[in-house]
Protein backbone atom coordinates (compact mmCIF):
# COMPACT_ATOMS: atom_id res chain seq x y z
CA UNK A 1 0.00 0.00 0.00
CA UNK A 2 1.24 3.50 -0.86
CA UNK A 3 1.08 6.12 1.89
CA UNK A 4 1.50 9.82 1.14
CA UNK A 5 2.42 12.89 3.16
CA UNK A 6 2.80 16.53 2.14
CA UNK A 7 3.95 19.67 3.92
CA UNK A 8 5.47 23.08 3.30
CA UNK A 9 9.16 23.69 4.00
CA UNK A 10 11.99 25.78 2.56
CA UNK A 11 9.41 27.96 0.75
CA UNK A 12 8.32 24.97 -1.34
CA UNK A 13 5.95 22.00 -1.29
CA UNK A 14 7.34 18.66 -0.13
CA UNK A 15 5.64 15.38 -1.05
CA UNK A 16 6.53 11.89 0.20
CA UNK A 17 5.30 8.44 -0.85
CA UNK A 18 6.23 5.26 1.02
CA UNK A 19 5.13 1.72 0.26
CA UNK A 20 4.28 0.09 3.60
CA UNK A 21 1.73 -2.20 5.23
CA UNK A 22 0.66 0.56 7.64
CA UNK A 23 1.06 4.32 7.69
CA UNK A 24 4.70 5.21 8.63
CA UNK A 25 3.80 8.01 11.02
CA UNK A 26 7.20 8.17 12.73
CA UNK A 27 9.09 8.36 9.44
CA UNK A 28 6.86 11.12 8.08
CA UNK A 29 7.39 13.08 11.29
CA UNK A 30 11.16 12.59 11.19
CA UNK A 31 11.23 13.95 7.64
CA UNK A 32 9.34 17.08 8.69
CA UNK A 33 11.81 17.56 11.54
CA UNK A 34 14.76 17.12 9.18
CA UNK A 35 13.48 19.81 6.80
CA UNK A 36 12.81 22.18 9.70
CA UNK A 37 16.31 21.64 11.11
CA UNK A 38 17.86 22.30 7.72
CA UNK A 39 15.79 25.43 7.23
CA UNK A 40 16.86 26.65 10.66
CA UNK A 41 20.49 26.22 9.61
CA UNK A 42 20.41 27.43 6.03
CA UNK A 43 17.51 29.86 5.46
CA UNK A 44 18.67 33.31 4.41
CA UNK A 45 15.23 34.57 5.44
CA UNK A 46 15.70 33.71 9.14
CA UNK A 47 17.91 36.24 10.96
CA UNK A 48 19.03 33.62 13.49
CA UNK A 49 19.97 30.90 10.99
CA UNK A 50 23.57 29.77 10.75
CA UNK A 51 23.68 31.09 7.19
CA UNK A 52 22.50 34.56 8.27
CA UNK A 53 25.01 34.59 11.09
CA UNK A 54 27.81 33.62 8.72
CA UNK A 55 26.83 36.37 6.29
CA UNK A 56 26.94 38.85 9.18
CA UNK A 57 30.56 37.93 9.82
CA UNK A 58 30.27 35.30 12.55
CA UNK A 59 32.28 32.09 12.49
CA UNK A 60 29.90 29.11 12.35
CA UNK A 61 30.79 25.76 13.85
CA UNK A 62 28.41 23.01 12.73
CA UNK A 63 29.07 19.66 11.06
CA UNK A 64 26.10 19.86 8.66
CA UNK A 65 26.88 23.43 7.68
CA UNK A 66 30.49 22.55 6.90
CA UNK A 67 29.33 19.56 4.85
CA UNK A 68 27.00 21.76 2.78
CA UNK A 69 29.85 24.18 2.07
CA UNK A 70 31.98 21.30 0.81
CA UNK A 71 29.15 20.22 -1.52
CA UNK A 72 28.77 23.78 -2.82
CA UNK A 73 32.46 24.06 -3.60
CA UNK A 74 32.38 20.67 -5.33
CA UNK A 75 29.38 21.77 -7.43
CA UNK A 76 31.22 24.94 -8.40
CA UNK A 77 34.16 22.86 -9.58
CA UNK A 78 32.36 20.19 -11.60
CA UNK A 79 30.19 22.77 -13.41
CA UNK A 80 33.25 24.88 -14.30
CA UNK A 81 31.94 27.74 -12.18
CA UNK A 82 28.41 27.93 -13.62
CA UNK A 83 27.05 26.99 -10.23
CA UNK A 84 28.24 29.50 -7.66
CA UNK A 85 26.80 29.83 -4.13
CA UNK A 86 28.25 33.34 -3.72
CA UNK A 87 25.36 35.06 -5.54
CA UNK A 88 23.54 36.46 -2.52
CA UNK A 89 24.48 40.10 -3.12
CA UNK A 90 23.42 39.84 -6.76
CA UNK A 91 20.09 38.28 -5.75
CA UNK A 92 19.43 41.07 -3.26
CA UNK A 93 20.36 43.73 -5.82
CA UNK A 94 17.91 42.16 -8.27
CA UNK A 95 15.14 42.43 -5.65
CA UNK A 96 15.13 38.94 -4.14
CA UNK A 97 16.05 40.00 -0.62
CA UNK A 98 13.11 38.37 1.17
CA UNK A 99 10.90 35.35 0.56
CA UNK A 100 9.45 35.22 -2.92
CA UNK A 101 6.06 36.38 -1.71
CA UNK A 102 7.71 39.66 -0.70
CA UNK A 103 9.84 40.18 -3.82
CA UNK A 104 9.39 43.52 -5.58
CA UNK A 105 11.51 46.14 -7.28
CA UNK A 106 15.25 45.74 -7.34
CA UNK A 107 17.76 46.94 -9.89
CA UNK A 108 19.98 44.16 -11.26
CA UNK A 109 23.52 45.43 -11.78
CA UNK A 110 26.55 43.79 -13.35
CA UNK A 111 28.91 42.75 -10.58
CA UNK A 112 31.69 40.33 -9.74
CA UNK A 113 30.55 37.10 -8.09
CA UNK A 114 33.59 35.77 -6.21
CA UNK A 115 34.94 32.24 -6.32
CA UNK A 116 33.66 30.29 -3.28
CA UNK A 117 37.08 28.69 -2.88
CA UNK A 118 38.44 32.16 -2.12
CA UNK A 119 35.61 33.10 0.25
CA UNK A 120 34.80 30.02 2.29
CA UNK A 121 37.30 28.80 4.86
CA UNK A 122 36.23 25.37 6.08
CA UNK A 123 38.38 23.78 8.76
CA UNK A 124 36.77 20.71 10.30
CA UNK A 125 33.32 21.90 11.41
CA UNK A 126 34.29 25.60 11.45
CA UNK A 127 33.25 27.84 8.58
CA UNK A 128 34.33 31.44 8.05
CA UNK A 129 33.26 33.75 5.23
CA UNK A 130 36.06 35.95 3.94
CA UNK A 131 34.10 37.90 1.34
CA UNK A 132 30.87 38.09 -0.65
CA UNK A 133 27.49 36.73 0.38
CA UNK A 134 26.57 33.04 0.56
CA UNK A 135 23.26 31.48 -0.55
CA UNK A 136 22.88 27.70 -0.19
CA UNK A 137 19.13 27.45 -0.70
CA UNK A 138 18.89 25.32 -3.83
CA UNK A 139 21.69 22.89 -3.15
CA UNK A 140 20.54 22.37 0.45
CA UNK A 141 17.00 21.60 -0.71
CA UNK A 142 18.33 18.82 -2.95
CA UNK A 143 20.70 17.60 -0.27
CA UNK A 144 17.88 17.46 2.29
CA UNK A 145 15.91 15.25 -0.10
CA UNK A 146 18.96 12.94 -0.20
CA UNK A 147 19.23 12.93 3.58
CA UNK A 148 15.51 12.29 3.91
CA UNK A 149 15.66 9.33 1.58
CA UNK A 150 18.47 7.91 3.69
CA UNK A 151 16.27 8.21 6.78
CA UNK A 152 13.30 6.51 5.12
CA UNK A 153 15.39 3.69 3.65
CA UNK A 154 16.33 2.51 7.13
CA UNK A 155 12.86 0.96 7.38
CA UNK A 156 11.37 0.97 3.87
CA UNK A 157 12.74 -0.01 0.47
CA UNK A 158 10.22 1.81 -1.76
CA UNK A 159 10.33 5.56 -1.14
CA UNK A 160 9.74 8.71 -3.23
CA UNK A 161 10.47 12.29 -2.08
CA UNK A 162 9.82 15.44 -4.09
CA UNK A 163 10.69 18.91 -2.78
CA UNK A 164 9.64 21.53 -5.31
CA UNK A 165 10.95 19.60 -8.32
CA UNK A 166 14.00 18.12 -6.60
CA UNK A 167 13.15 14.45 -6.28
CA UNK A 168 14.85 11.22 -5.36
CA UNK A 169 13.50 7.74 -5.11
CA UNK A 170 14.44 4.24 -4.04
CA UNK A 171 12.87 0.99 -5.11
CA UNK A 172 9.72 1.22 -7.21
CA UNK A 173 5.99 1.72 -7.11
CA UNK A 174 3.81 -1.36 -7.76
CA UNK A 175 3.95 -2.66 -11.32
CA UNK A 176 6.61 -0.16 -12.46
CA UNK A 177 10.36 -0.40 -12.95
CA UNK A 178 10.94 2.70 -10.85
CA UNK A 179 8.59 5.60 -10.06
CA UNK A 180 6.44 7.21 -12.74
CA UNK A 181 7.18 10.92 -13.13
CA UNK A 182 5.88 13.58 -15.51
CA UNK A 183 7.89 16.79 -15.89
CA UNK A 184 5.42 19.65 -16.32
CA UNK A 185 5.93 22.13 -19.12
CA UNK A 186 6.64 25.68 -17.89
CA UNK A 187 4.58 27.02 -20.80
CA UNK A 188 0.81 27.09 -20.63
CA UNK A 189 -0.91 24.74 -23.04
CA UNK A 190 2.26 22.87 -24.03
CA UNK A 191 2.69 19.11 -23.55
CA UNK A 192 4.92 17.73 -20.83
CA UNK A 193 8.53 17.65 -22.10
CA UNK A 194 9.21 14.25 -20.51
CA UNK A 195 7.54 11.44 -18.64
CA UNK A 196 8.65 7.97 -17.66
CA UNK A 197 10.00 5.78 -14.89
CA UNK A 198 12.69 7.26 -12.66
CA UNK A 199 15.32 5.71 -10.43
CA UNK A 200 17.79 7.83 -8.52
CA UNK A 201 17.37 11.62 -8.60
CA UNK A 202 15.91 14.24 -10.94
CA UNK A 203 15.81 18.01 -10.47
CA UNK A 204 14.07 20.70 -12.48
CA UNK A 205 14.85 24.41 -12.54
CA UNK A 206 12.91 27.09 -14.37
CA UNK A 207 12.91 30.84 -14.91
CA UNK A 208 9.20 30.84 -15.77
CA UNK A 209 7.89 30.92 -12.19
CA UNK A 210 10.01 33.05 -9.87
CA UNK A 211 9.97 36.23 -11.92
CA UNK A 212 9.17 39.80 -10.93
CA UNK A 213 9.17 43.34 -12.25
CA UNK A 214 12.16 45.44 -11.27
CA UNK A 215 12.08 49.08 -10.25
CA UNK A 216 13.01 50.16 -13.79
CA UNK A 217 10.16 48.18 -15.35
CA UNK A 218 12.22 45.23 -16.52
CA UNK A 219 11.86 41.58 -15.55
CA UNK A 220 14.19 39.64 -13.28
CA UNK A 221 14.33 36.05 -12.07
CA UNK A 222 16.13 34.13 -9.34
CA UNK A 223 18.85 32.40 -11.38
CA UNK A 224 21.95 34.57 -11.35
CA UNK A 225 24.68 34.09 -13.95
CA UNK A 226 27.88 34.22 -11.87
CA UNK A 227 29.80 35.44 -14.91
CA UNK A 228 27.85 38.72 -14.90
CA UNK A 229 26.02 38.95 -11.58
CA UNK A 230 22.79 39.45 -13.54
CA UNK A 231 19.74 37.21 -13.99
CA UNK A 232 20.80 34.64 -16.57
CA UNK A 233 19.93 35.14 -20.23
CA UNK A 234 19.34 31.59 -21.38
CA UNK A 235 17.95 29.92 -24.50
CA UNK A 236 16.01 27.68 -22.10
CA UNK A 237 13.13 28.44 -19.75
CA UNK A 238 13.37 25.11 -17.97
CA UNK A 239 15.99 22.41 -17.49
CA UNK A 240 15.70 18.96 -15.93
CA UNK A 241 18.79 16.97 -14.98
CA UNK A 242 19.28 13.37 -13.86
CA UNK A 243 21.89 12.22 -11.31
CA UNK A 244 22.42 9.67 -8.56
CA UNK A 245 21.84 12.34 -5.89
CA UNK A 246 19.29 15.14 -5.77
CA UNK A 247 21.80 17.83 -4.77
CA UNK A 248 23.92 16.99 -7.80
CA UNK A 249 20.91 16.99 -10.13
CA UNK A 250 19.84 20.35 -8.66
CA UNK A 251 23.25 21.88 -9.35
CA UNK A 252 23.30 20.62 -12.93
CA UNK A 253 19.76 21.83 -13.68
CA UNK A 254 20.71 25.35 -12.63
CA UNK A 255 24.10 25.24 -14.36
CA UNK A 256 22.58 24.22 -17.71
CA UNK A 257 19.82 26.81 -17.40
CA UNK A 258 22.53 29.41 -16.91
CA UNK A 259 25.10 28.08 -19.37
CA UNK A 260 22.90 26.85 -22.21
CA UNK A 261 23.95 24.22 -24.73
CA UNK A 262 27.63 24.28 -23.80
CA UNK A 263 26.73 23.47 -20.19
CA UNK A 264 24.39 20.71 -21.34
CA UNK A 265 27.29 19.20 -23.25
CA UNK A 266 29.45 19.37 -20.14
CA UNK A 267 26.76 17.65 -18.09
CA UNK A 268 26.36 14.94 -20.69
CA UNK A 269 30.11 14.40 -20.81
CA UNK A 270 29.98 13.72 -17.06
CA UNK A 271 27.22 11.13 -17.52
CA UNK A 272 24.09 13.18 -16.78
CA UNK A 273 20.94 13.25 -18.86
CA UNK A 274 19.47 16.70 -19.49
CA UNK A 275 16.11 17.75 -20.94
CA UNK A 276 15.64 21.44 -21.71
CA UNK A 277 12.62 23.46 -22.84
CA UNK A 278 13.11 26.51 -25.06
CA UNK A 279 11.07 29.70 -24.95
CA UNK A 280 9.16 28.48 -28.01
CA UNK A 281 8.28 25.18 -26.35
CA UNK A 282 10.88 23.15 -28.22
CA UNK A 283 12.44 20.29 -26.24
CA UNK A 284 16.10 19.23 -26.33
CA UNK A 285 17.18 15.90 -24.84
CA UNK A 286 20.83 15.14 -24.20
Amino acid sequence: MLHTESFRAMDTDVGVIIAADSRPVAEFLSLRVLFEQQEERFSRFRPGSLLSRLNRGEVVEDEMFAAACHLAIEGHEFTAGLYNPMVLRALVAAGYGGTFADVSGGAPVRQVVPDPRDCLQVEGNRVKLCGGGLDLGGIVKGWTVDLGLGLMEREYSDVFINAGGDLRCAGAEPGVDGWLVAIDSPLEGMPDPWEGAVRGAVATSTTAKRRWQTSNGGLAHHLIDPRSGLPAESPFVQVTAWAAEAWRAEVWAKAVLIGGEAAAGLARAQGHRVVAVGADGSVRDW
